[in-house]
């Protein structure tokens, strides 16, 4: 029987399973939750329903008694719009304690630090510390004379990319730090325990040391996720001191701990979790979670600790499993594709209609034309474009869209990737095309001139000369380059030759005055085209980049541009438009006209939100699911996500020429 609630929600009628949810006294629930099944707001629900039995009991709230925890910020701002949505007053939610993990072990760990470390968010920034380490590794292993060991004979082998991706996985796993604390050696029997492959393991534990030389004193550097680490590899030692005797601001005395996204929750995470629940036995506790919905595998993601036993096994508590089944957020056509996908029974409670419309493409062509065919109809039809939302499995596949959506001047924005007139190997070729011809108007964007500095230094890998002292850094000097340029934009012809390709290693200056010989001497349409073919940025992007898919998609942007240019008379004209479109994409972002735009976005970065309108393009044999070292359970989850994000409408566009795998496991024809 179900207890009367003593929060009673606005502008939403809770389900039964909500409110069987709400109202449980279980001390620990785990909800497993079907995408659209409002899981976010159920768990709202649970912490209002907490503050209203604070209040009951003790006369007054106490929001800092509660802690919510997610994988990601936008998650976290997807449960505080659920608490403004169901009536919970905003000093309340402002009060509350909502951090993703990392940042909690942020928090945690600067107490301990007493500071904060450099942040490296991209693979090439990891790139000399990794070379550093394999140095050393193959050193040591030379004087012990261990064969076991496959180290790269150079950097072009593709190990940096295998050890970063590596290294997330071990890492959420906790390999190193479970090692260490049972006394165990990093030999071939630990990677066999452990399924992981030994020399990531011997240059993991080398690069972990250059990292953080001390656990009392920043790392030298963290990359997302590390501090998560550092924190669970700080407490998890179950043989020393408790965390709150570790850390004067680890909570204790909570009322309710939450987990959203408990589907994505690894070893690390879960280690905190369980210190957490050790330090607060009376504190109720609330997941909520899709195993259906994990993506985060390489980061040691397992739904195997939205398992009650397992919960039980590892915390002490008894779990009760709730469900959450039926979707809220679209019908029950969706539902059953949904259903067909995941192979789950799926239910619907949603009182509107969802339309699925499959299109079939010949050339990719077609899918940007009927995205902005589509977009101009919602918009006649006053719908809101910032619900209308276009869903790519890879970044690269914006060229053609954005090319469309700005001819017909519908405001849109990109995210959490660029836009791309502002990614640098489309700005090195504009800024080479401007330097070796007249023809090729310079560019009139101030903002693009600055990137466009920024990208030549950066790809040409060079340092700058000093402007008026030595001891000017990198980034002063790049500064007053910038500056310079942007007041005077025929400067950029000097900088290039003189700073650029005078300081480019032989390789890389070869590629860029070969590239502006072609325009200096070429003409008609075949230019371009033998432009990029001298340009070579296959070997241009293999140089700069560590990750596969990043130098797939530079060589994608730049033949996305190479197919834009063809409808025009002539590679200048193309790039005098791109000018004209650049202008125009900027003043939208004057205007704020992006903001409500139409919305190009990876997957990822939409879990936990909802769109009116969805399209999911270039359904395709290597393109979704992708062909680029995953698994087809990784893929069929993002699918997952993707298509579940929809209330209203979602098109899938597949390809006639390249069947997807998808087409026939979703049943659209």
């Amino acid at each position: 029987m179900t207890a009367s609630p003593l929060f009673s929600p606005q502008n939403i009628t809770p389900s039964q399973q909500q409110l069987d949810i709400q109202t449980s006294r279980h001390l620990s629930i785990i909800v497993d939750a079907n995408a659209g099944a409002a899981k976010t707001t159920s768990l709202a629900l649970k912490v209002a329903e907490m503050l209203a039995l604070q209040r009951q009991e003790t006369g007054r709230y106490s929001p800092k008694k509660i802690l919510v925890l997610t994988y990601t910020e936008v998650a976290g701002l997807a449960f505080r719009r659920a608490l403004e949505k169901i009536g919970v007053a905003a000093e309340l939610i402002q009060e509350l304690w909502v951090n993703t993990f990392d940042e909690f072990a942020l928090y945690m760990l600067q107490d301990l630090e007493g500071g904060r470390a450099r942040l490296a968010t991209s693979p090439e920034a990891l790139r000399d510390t990794i070379a550093q380490c394999i140095q050393e590794v193959r050193a040591r292993a030379d004087r012990r004379g261990d064969h076991h060991l496959q180290l790269p004979g150079d950097e072009g082998s593709g190990f940096y990319e295998h050890f970063i991706h590596q290294s997330l996985r071990v890492k959420g796993k906790l390999v190193l730090p479970k090692a260490r604390w049972l006394g165990e050696n990093i030999d071939t029997q630990l990677a066999d325990n452990t399924g992981e492959d030994y020399t990531v393991l011997n240059v993991l534990e080398r690069f972990e040391h250059l990292r953080r030389p001390s656990e009392e004193e920043p790392p030298v550097f963290r990359s997302p996720g590390d501090a998560t680490y550092d924190l669970a590899s700080t407490v998890g030692d179950m043989s020393v001191a408790l965390p709150q005797n570790m850390f004067s601001r680890w909570p204790g005395g909570l009322h309710l701990l939450c987990v959203d996204e408990f589907h994505d929750m690894n070893e690390a995470m879960f280690t905190l979790l369980r210190r957490l629940l050790e330090s607060n036995v009376q504190a109720s506790f609330c997941g909520v979670g899709d195993p259906d919905q994990v993506l985060h595998q390489k980061a040691g993601a397992e739904p195997k600790f939205m398992d009650a036993m397992y919960f039980a096994q590892e915390t002490g508590r008894q779990a009760s499993r709730m469900p959450l089944d039926g979707s809220y957020r679209f019908s029950v056509s969706l539902a059953e594709l949904a259903g067909s996908l995941a192979s789950k029974a799926y239910a619907s409670f949603a009182k509107h209609q969802t339309q699925v419309a499959p299109f079939f493409y010949a050339a990719p062509l077609e899918c940007a034309q009927k995205i902005v065919e589509d977009a101009a109809a919602w918009l006649r039809a006053g719908g809101r474009m910032n619900q209308f939302v276009v869903l790519l499995r890879h970044p690269h596949q914006s060229v053609l869209i954005e090319n469309f959506l700005l001819e017909q001047d519908i405001p849109y924005r990109t995210y959490p990737f660029p836009t791309y007139l502002h990614r640098p190997e489309v700005l090195l070729v504009r800024a080479l095309l401007s330097v070796a011809h007249p023809e090729f108007e310079l560019v009139t964007s101030l903002s693009a001139r600055h990137r466009m500095v920024q990208a030549l230094v950066d790809l040409a890998g060079v340092q700058l000369d000093f402007a008026e002292s030595e001891t000017e850094s990198q980034e002063e000097r790049l500064n007053f380059a910038v500056k310079e340029i942007v007041h005077d934009q025929t400067l950029l012809a000097t900088f290039l030759k003189r700073q650029v390709i005078a300081k480019a290693e032989p390789a890389i200056r070869r590629r860029l005055e070969a590239a502006m010989a072609v325009v200096a001497t070429q003409q008609g349409d075949a230019m371009f085209e033998a432009m990029l073919h001298a340009l070579d940025m296959p070997g241009l992007a293999a140089r700069h980049w560590v990750e596969r898919q990043r130098c797939a998609d530079a060589v994608a942007h730049l033949e996305g541009l190479q197919q834009a240019a063809k409808i025009f008379d002539g590679a200048a004209a193309f790039f005098r438009h791109v000018n004209g479109l650049e202008l125009s994409y900027e003043k939208q972002s004057d205007a704020k006209a992006r903001k409500n735009g139409l919305v190009l976005c990876d997957i990822p970065s939409v879990k936990g939100l909802e769109f009116e309108r969805v399209t999911i393009p270039f359904i395709a044999r290597g393109e979704f699911p992708a062909d680029d070292g995953g698994t087809m359970d990784d893929e069929r989850n993002l699918m997952y996500v993707a298509m579940t994000r929809c209330s209203r409408t979602l098109t899938l566009m597949f390809s006639q020429t390249r069947p997807s795998a998808f087409e026939e496991a979703m049943l659209v024809r």
